[in-house]
């Protein structure tokens, strides 16, 4: 959660941790509620909220790993201020395109790599949100076929061989940083790291050929680590993308790193 001003400073921040596992509605909405209570004043014009999910205006109707099913987010939050929704990766991906790059591309694609995978995509300098909000959901699309299943009821997700978790999952360790480090010095652990970027390829070379994008920006906790992957990345996606004759491959990590939400959420209503 954060205060961000009208040229994307983030003046405030401020994060809180689930309780336990099976985080319940309450277990989100609370702190929110408490922080909208504790900073809204005459400063503050709208709320923008980003969710790992579906969401059409205020209405979240669909999110894979919390329990929001036909939430009508206005009903659960205290405050007379508009409010604005979109799935969370749009919202990085709209920091990233204004404050970062200053909208200097038509079409550019933000992919985000955490607990799952989304991505924001422009098109013709447009957020490109879908007939129904749920453009952008990359993170399911199959990579697998058969393969491990997703709680989205499919298998073999893109986000189950390439996200932060699956990550952790194959190196059974809980830290990036360990990761990385390990990876240099174990050649187990780097065994697994190459599969996993080699997993990483698959599924940005899909969406490079399906966009055909100027700019592909990778978001999300792994941004920090770019210089460890990108690299290797580059040259895989090189070799798997349909256009590779003529297609001018730009990839980058973001620099807006995990603020990129919060900055972008601030943004919504200029884009929704």
């Amino acid at each position: 959660m954060g205060i961000v001003d009208d040229s994307g400073n983030l003046l405030q921040k401020a994060e809180f941790s689930y309780p336990h596992e099976d985080v319940l509605l309450e277990d989100i909405l609370n702190p929110i509620n408490e922080f909208i209570h504790e900073n809204e004043s005459d400063e503050i014009d709208c709320i923008g909220i980003g969710v790992p999910g579906i969401a059409s205006d205020t209405l979240v109707n669909y999110t894979c790993n919390l329990p929001f099913r036909d939430v009508e987010i206005r009903d659960y939050l205290k405050t007379k201020l508009p409010i604005y929704v979109s799935n969370d990766a749009n919202c990085a991906a709209i920091a990233e395109y204004q404050i970062a790059d200053g909208r200097l591309f038509s079409n550019y694609a933000f992919v985000t790599f955490g607990t799952g995978i989304g991505a924001g995509i422009f098109i013709n300098g447009f957020l490109y949100t879908g007939t129904t909000g749920a453009a952008g959901e990359v993170g399911h699309m199959v990579i697998e076929k058969d393969g491990i299943p997703c709680k989205c009821g499919r298998k073999g997700c893109f986000e189950k061989y390439a996200s932060v978790s699956a990550l952790k999952r194959m190196t059974k360790l809980n830290d990036l940083k360990e990761i990385f480090y390990l990876s240099e010095r174990n050649s187990i652990i780097q065994k697994i790291l190459d599969d996993y970027i080699e997993n990483m390829a698959e599924g940005l070379a899909n969406i490079i050929n399906l966009y055909d994008v100027e700019m592909l920006v990778i978001g999300g906790s792994l941004a920090e680590y770019g210089e460890k992957f990108l690299p290797k990345l580059k040259a895989l996606i090189a070799e798997k993308i349909y256009n590779k004759y003529t297609y001018d491959l730009n990839i980058k990590t973001a620099t807006l790193k995990n603020d990129a939400g919060i900055i972008g959420a601030s943004f919504l209503e200029e884009y929704l």
